[in-house]
């Protein structure tokens, strides 16, 4: 079963995720280094403050308005929503293709296999949990 974050993520597939929990230095190394090729992270980020176990308050997260307004309404992503697909999430899933889009010019078509199932699929995942709650 998969597990799909706040913002429709796909923590299942996630080399963020998948590392920490493998508890796996050398993954996390690889990660940063995609990281920063995506121009997520800089150089300079410590490959510790990559670690992620899903979506928790105390987890650094770029979507942290979405994931603390799920929270609030006690939801676990968008997609359980009695708003969605509301405007933040809309601009969430614009973002994601954005790097979708620059991910293509600068990783393997095996990263971009990886980054579509984990991340670019957000409001794929957030439909078929909607879906699923009808």
């Amino acid at each position: 079963m998969n597990m799909i974050g706040v913002c429709g993520d796909n923590c299942s597939c996630c080399p963020r995720y998948l590392a920490t929990q493998a508890r796996s230095l050398e993954e996390l190394e690889k990660v940063k280094e995609l990281w920063v090729r995506l121009g997520l992270r800089d150089r300079d980020f410590s490959v510790h403050n990559l670690a992620c176990s899903g979506c928790t308050p105390k987890n650094t997260c770029a979507y942290s308005k979405i994931r603390d307004c799920a929270y609030e309404k006690g939801i676990d992503n968008c997609g359980l929503c009695q708003e969605y697909p509301c405007e933040s999430i809309m601009v969430v899933f614009e973002k994601s293709m954005d790097l979708k889009s620059k991910a293509s010019d600068v990783c393997s078509p095996e990263e971009i296999e990886v980054l579509d199932k984990a991340f670019f699929s957000k409001e794929k995942n957030l439909d078929q949990v909607r879906s699923n709650t009808k």
